[in-house]
């Protein structure tokens, strides 16, 4: 089968202060329907992390909403899944949500704010694209971004 072959990581950093983003891109902007995205963050035992997705494409993608699964596996041994639709579209004014040059638009949507981990490791994290069509041409990378979260209780003081 003819799945997405990942053309070149464009970026992965540790977990330190900067924290850690990973971008995928997509041979011939075709992300297809049953290639899942894999990343490794590495993660710290009572650490919390704020994750986002990074998208981005360009006029051959004509879809308003990304559909997608996101499936956390954590060294502590939980697995988290959950279904999005993000939107890319400004619902009231129909204007393109992201920055956009050249015809390329680039958009990072949040996909969880404070996630604890209870052990020390890498948490597994896997990105499958769930519109229906096989071929959805227009999509250049995709990728994760996760930085330490700040703790609310920092916030108050």
């Amino acid at each position: 089968m003819a799945f997405v072959v990942l053309l070149s990581i464009i970026s992965c950093t540790g977990n330190g202060s900067k924290g850690y983003e990973k971008i995928i891109t997509i041979k011939d902007h075709n992300w297809q329907r049953f290639n899942k995205l894999n990343f490794e963050v590495p993660v710290k035992k009572n650490d919390s992390l704020d994750f986002y997705l990074v998208f981005r494409y360009n006029a051959d993608f004509s879809e308003k909403r990304l559909p997608v699964n996101i499936t956390f596996y954590t060294p502590g041994g939980e697995t988290r899944s959950r279904n999005f639709s993000f939107w890319l579209v400004d619902r009231k004014t129909k204007k393109k949500l992201g920055t956009t040059e050249n015809h390329k638009t680039s958009i990072v949507l949040p996909i969880r704010k404070e996630m604890p981990f209870i052990a020390n490791g890498v948490c597994k994290v896997t990105i499958e694209k769930k519109i229906p069509k096989v071929d959805n041409f227009g999509i250049e990378a995709v990728g994760l971004k996760a930085i330490k979260s700040i703790s609310k209780k920092a916030d108050n003081k």
